[in-house]
């Protein structure tokens, strides 16, 4: 019989973090499960350890491809499996034990289409909770359009910016059928390729039960996310955005100002990217105008409300809206000196 959990972990330069992730799910309380290990060309030793795992346990199932990305490890996952919930795991994350066992009982009384479940945040020192803000149970069809939907992208009860449903497919077990009809079909898409599917993947559903126990464990890279440029970031966010409202956007749901609020969401962490580049301000603030003009982001703050905006957000929407680069520049050099002490 095919199993009800197929857990697919796409695999790209994790070596560190690899072992601690797959143990965490072959020791899961629940065996009823398959686990595809997606090695996505990796150069690292990733390859020979998801051959010893392969070797070791049936349950497991090892496919080396080349490296084409994300999007398309995610989807030879998908192809491949055989369970009815397809989960994933990223290489340098875990989870808990009891993780599969309170999915499958979950699953055994109300079948939903999906299943939510809650996030730790994992960095060097600490750990923190990442709460879901919706209240915990089962969504039919009618509670999805009523409570769900009209927050889905973004609450504007809370303040700028605020997801009503985490984007993740991390925190998320997706029935198979609904997953690749609703997949990220745009390899290019190289950020945000979990809003890509997910809220398509809501859309399209008959219902969702979010449970309210924590069972992911997200590692933070800390260097990576104060230090790293992308030069590419507003590029990336164009192909995200324009797919976004292509899948997204349409007669039965009203969805068009929830995605207007998305994309600023996205442009102000665009800019917050652009002014870790290298050169003096003069030179960076042209960079960053010359970006928001190029891909057509700076009206993106200019018919938003923004009463439940923070003081700083409040002031990163007035200098955007002013069209004010140099001010906006030197806010987010101190926003991003701030994060380096912390």
């Amino acid at each position: 019989m095919n199993p009800l959990f197929s857990i697919i972990v796409p695999i790209y330069k994790v070596e560190t973090y690899l072992g601690i992730c797959i143990d965490s799910i072959l020791h899961q309380d629940c065996t009823d499960f398959e686990l595809l290990l997606i090695d996505d060309g990796s150069p690292d030793h990733c390859p020979e350890i998801c051959d010893t795992y392969g070797g070791a346990d049936p349950r497991v199932r090892v496919i080396h491809k080349e490296n084409e990305g994300l999007v398309k490890a995610r989807e030879t996952g998908i192809k491949l499996a055989k369970g009815t919930y397809i989960g994933f795991v990223d290489g340098d994350d875990w989870v808990e034990p009891g993780w599969l066992k309170a999915a499958k009982e979950i699953a055994d009384i109300y079948h939903p289409d999906l299943l939510s479940f809650q996030t730790y945040l994992n960095f060097s020192a600490r750990e923190s909770r990442v709460p879901l803000k919706l209240k915990p149970g089962y969504y039919d069809k009618k509670a999805l359009e009523k409570y769900i939907y009209p927050i889905m992208l973004y609450d504007a009860k809370e303040p700028f910016y605020h997801f009503g449903v985490y984007p993740s497919v991390s925190n998320k077990l997706i029935r198979k059928e609904l997953i690749w009809e609703n997949r990220c079909k745009d390899a290019r898409i190289t950020m945000g390729e979990d809003a890509a599917c997910v809220y398509s993947s809501l859309l399209n559903a008959r219902s969702f039960y979010i449970m309210d126990d924590y069972y992911y464990h997200y590692r933070q890279n800390e260097s990576s996310m104060t230090n790293a440029y992308d030069p590419d970031r507003f590029l990336k966010y164009q192909y995200l955005l324009q797919y976004m409202e292509q899948i997204l956007k349409g007669p039965k749901y009203d969805l068009e100002n929830q995605l207007k609020y998305h994309r600023a969401f996205r442009v102000k962490h665009a800019v917050l990217n652009e002014s870790k580049s290298k050169g003096n301000i003069r030179h960076r603030v042209r960079r960053l105008q010359a970006k928001m003009e190029q891909y057509g982001f700076a009206d993106a703050f200019d018919h938003l409300e923004t009463e439940n905006a923070g003081i700083a957000s409040r002031l990163f929407i007035s200098l955007i809206r002013k069209r004010n680069y140099a001010g906006l520049m030197v806010m987010c050099d101190i926003f991003n000196c701030l994060q380096k002490w912390k």
